[in-house]
This record gives structure tokens, sequence and C-alpha cells, in this order.
């Protein structure tokens, strides 16, 4: 089931006693946990999906000039400014997040609202300031930092989103790093929000057609101070 745990492997990295939240959308009546919040508009739909084999998840599903909005009721510490690998300004060191996510009917998606990602508003858009993650641009995947309504973006390319593909965003001191699939697709270092946020997933289908966004396993943790790894 999905709720905060505490790492208890003994190692020698301080760090992995912090708390991290490992997702798993159900429990054993096969219903969400108390993770999340879902809002929907119209007759879209979030639900449960049990019979993919390859992991479970959630299908937010929307039809024409819908919305749905899956958030996390938790909030998380995302602050470059303040994350050091030097000096006691936190023990925290970084916060990670990862999912996997695939699309349907890419096409019939609003880019302009379209979000994945952390959102320092409960119900953030794509086009609300204070946000990290994913966004749409000409139907392809965009990465974004929004710093109070001012941004820096990036179009990774060759991404198929129809395939299940795994994101993660390193939020390290002074840049964030987003990776695809394991590989770094872009570093930001300019308009770096400091905020507690949500984990975020947000689709509006176009007025043209419906829409399907699956969400996998979601996972974020935190490093510390003491522990020097690399990421």
């Amino acid at each position: 089931m999905g709720l905060f745990n505490v790492h208890t492997v003994s190692n020698a990295y301080r760090s992995d006693y912090f708390q991290y939240l490992s997702e798993q959308w159900a429990t054993d009546d096969n219903e969400f946990t108390g993770m999340w919040n879902r809002d929907v508009t119209g007759s879209a739909t979030i639900t449960r999906v049990n019979t993919d084999t390859d992991m479970p998840k959630v299908s937010l599903t929307v039809p024409a000039s819908g919305t749905a909005r899956l958030r996390s009721l938790y909030t998380f510490r995302a602050t470059p400014s303040k994350f050091s690998n030097t000096t006691n300004t936190t023990m925290v060191r970084g916060v990670f997040v990862e999912f996997e996510a695939k699309f349907t009917n890419v096409a019939n998606i609003n880019n302009t609202s379209f979000f994945m990602g952390l959102s320092s508003a409960t119900a953030g858009l794509r086009t609300t300031a204070d946000i990290v993650g994913f966004g749409l641009v000409g139907d392809a995947i965009q990465t974004v930092t929004d710093s109070s309504g001012t941004e820096t973006v990036n179009a990774p390319s060759s991404i198929t989103l129809t395939n299940r593909n795994l994101y993660k965003m390193a939020i390290t001191p002074g840049q964030i790093e987003f990776w695809i699939n394991g590989n770094i697709v872009a570093t930001h270092t300019t308009n770096l929000p400091d905020i507690l946020p949500f984990l975020m997933f947000y689709s509006a289908s176009e007025a043209g057609g419906s829409s399907v966004l699956d969400v996998g396993y979601c996972h974020v943790f935190y490093r510390g101070f003491d522990d020097q790894r690399a990421f």
C-alpha cells in the first residue's frame, strides 16, 4: 500500500533513514490508498487498472472537453537554493521524484494546461507559477521549471509518449535534472523555485476527442547531508 515508510536497512549512509513515499495505488480490496486526491469534470474518470502484467497503475480517462487531476495529499520539500553538499543549511541534500507514464491519443490532450510533476498549488496547471515537471508542447514532452512566473523550458527529442516511459526529477543544490528512461534529457539551473509542492498529474482533453494518461509506480525520496554518493 502507499504510505510514508522509514527505510531501516542498516548501512553506512545516515540518509537511508529518511522517510520516503512509495505508492502502489491499491489496498487488498483494489481501492486507492489514502495518498491521493481525485478531481474530475464532465464524465472523466480516474480508476485503478489491475490488468497490466507489467505494473499496477491508475488511468486518467478524459473525454472531449473534460479534465482530470490526481494530486498527492502530502507535500514535499523541493528547495534547490537551500540544498547543499557542503554547508548545513539543511540536513536534506536533495529530493528525487520518479514515476511511470504512458499516453493514448496524445493529439487530443490540451498542451496548454497538461502537467505532471510538482506544484505548490492544489489546482496546479502547466500555466501555474512555481512548478517543476513535465508538460507538452506540439504533442511532445517538455521539461519546465517556473519561479514566480518566469520559466526555463526544454524539449527533449525521440520520446515515444505512447510507450511506458520512466520519468525522473532530481532536485539537488542549484539545479534540477530531468531524466527519461535512465537518461538525462535536460538540466535546469535557472528559474528554480523553492517550494513545498504536491505531486500532481493533470490532463485535459480538447473538444475533438478523448485521451488517456496511465500512471504507474510513483517514488519520492530524499537524500541526506552526509550522503556523498552520486545520484
